[in-house]
């Protein structure tokens, strides 16, 4: 971190814009019944390791159409 004066170029940031916020719903909960949901979740405690998340896509090469049927 660096503390410049008035005149440093980092002095002058330009204004932070301002985050989306989705328009709100008129009338939200007004129609409708309430439900029980049940959800298949549950809670996990993970110990302070590292956790590794993989996402592999293995695509096999195109075969000749003959060895497609």
């Amino acid at each position: 971190l660096e503390i410049g004066n008035a005149n440093s170029a980092g002095a002058y940031l330009p204004p932070l814009q301002q985050v989306f916020q989705a328009p709100r719903r008129p009338g939200i909960g007004t129609v409708g019944k309430p439900i029980k949901l049940l959800a298949n979740y549950f809670e996990v405690d993970i110990p302070k390791i590292d956790v590794y998340h993989y996402e592999v896509d293995i695509k096999p090469d195109k075969c000749p159409r003959r060895v497609n049927r």
